[in-house]
């Protein structure tokens, strides 16, 4: 997501901040220390303000921290099967792991699906379980009473988190659940998703209904509101889900080196950026050049690189100081499935992907040209 923070990289996956978790983090540390009529004042009017805020900041960081946990555990079971996760990001509805490629079979998914609300589901458990057994005793260990409020809170609402999560609509884990059994059972990703996708979008409108209700009702206009932002990401991201379906039927079968293109333009690492300028890109019109080591690839630069450098500058600076390492951009080769790299298109912001075979470019993957190819196949039916 634009706008994340790295914090840590936690089994060689980077956890990010989104900057919408800070508002989130905010609202949850006020509702839960208000000192008028917040959750924990309620629960323990006898505490002092800075009491309040002290157990509210602790219990907000722990909270997150069940996400965080829900959410790598979504990923560890993906990289079992082989499902890259680059990165895992809170924001403000929560977190979300990113997959570099979609679950290979039905049963992947299940499993991968199902393990962030078994996770949440054991948080709550031992939460719960926590504060039962601090109950008991907390009359005579007066220490313990912000631990039993802390348990109670964090056990409850990841049971809450593990059934809102299972709720049966796509991108909800429950909707992954349902799709991965429709598709074990049809044997069709394609209409298990589009099955899972509508789920989504129906419990979006749901939550959309219910927010309007809430709010003029109830008249909680923070509290429609809130749900009205849930039901427009789930709408999105359902109905993205649907078009990725509709991409991946389109070129089922395509490899790259149906739409690559092997003319490509191509310079040296030395070649100082004035004449990569007006040399090749101006005149050609291109958006992107190949850095050559021979015919090994050792770089891309596109204009992107080009505009963190002062034109004043370009005559005096070579190509191989702004351009982007071949290290750097997603590995694709001619044989690759085509629906593969329009997915690795998704981690970088290169306007063309390198194809390279052996080591040796030997063509380029333009996104228009893609979407030009997807929007030919469709227009004449092909599957």
């Amino acid at each position: 997501m634009p706008g994340s923070i790295l914090i840590a990289r936690i089994f060689g996956i980077d956890i990010r901040i989104h900057l919408s978790w800070f508002l989130i983090f905010g609202l949850l540390l006020f509702t839960l220390s208000d000192p008028s009529g917040g959750l924990f004042r309620m629960q323990r009017p006898q505490w002092s303000d800075q009491k309040l805020v002290i157990v509210a900041a602790i219990t907000a960081l722990l909270f997150f921290a069940s996400v965080l946990s829900h959410e790598l555990a979504h990923a560890l079971v993906a990289r079992t099967f082989r499902m890259p996760v680059s990165s895992i990001t809170l924001f403000l509805l929560g977190g979300v792991a990113n997959l570099r490629k979609e679950p290979p079979s039905a049963r992947a998914e299940f499993l991968m699906a199902a393990a962030g609300p078994g996770t949440s589901l054991v948080l709550g458990g031992i939460g719960i379980a926590i504060s039962g057994f601090g109950g008991d005793v907390v009359s005579d260990v007066s220490a313990l009473d912000p631990v039993v409020v802390v348990a109670n809170y964090l056990g409850y609402i990841n049971v809450a988190l593990a059934v809102f999560n299972m709720i049966p609509g796509f991108p909800l884990d429950g909707g992954r659940v349902l799709r991965s059994i429709v598709w074990g059972i049809t044997h069709d990703r394609a209409r298990a998703t589009g099955i899972a996708a509508r789920g989504g979008q129906v419990v979006a409108a749901l939550l959309l209904v219910y927010g309007i209700w809430r709010a003029v009702a109830d008249q909680d206009a923070f509290g429609g509101v809130w749900m009205g932002m849930i039901a427009y990401f789930l709408y999105t991201a359902a109905s993205n889900s649907l078009e990725q379906e509709r991409v991946a039927t389109a070129v089922r079968g395509v490899q790259v080196q149906a739409v690559m293109t092997q003319q490509f333009l191509s310079v040296r690492a030395r070649t100082p950026l004035a004449e990569l300028v007006y040399g090749q890109l101006v005149p050609h019109n291109a958006r992107a050049v190949a850095v050559l080591d021979g015919e090994r690839l050792i770089g891309l630069v596109t204009i992107a690189d080009l505009q963190k450098v002062d034109q004043s500058a370009w005559p005096q600076t070579p190509v191989e100081e702004v351009m982007t390492p071949a290290s750097h951009l997603p590995a694709v080769s001619s044989t690759t499935r085509l629906m593969t790299a329009i997915e690795s298109f998704a981690s970088s912001a290169a306007p063309v992907l390198p194809v390279v075979d052996n080591g040796a470019l030997v063509g380029m993957l333009d996104r228009d040209t893609v979407a030009s190819y997807i929007r030919m196949r469709e227009t004449l039916g092909i599957r």
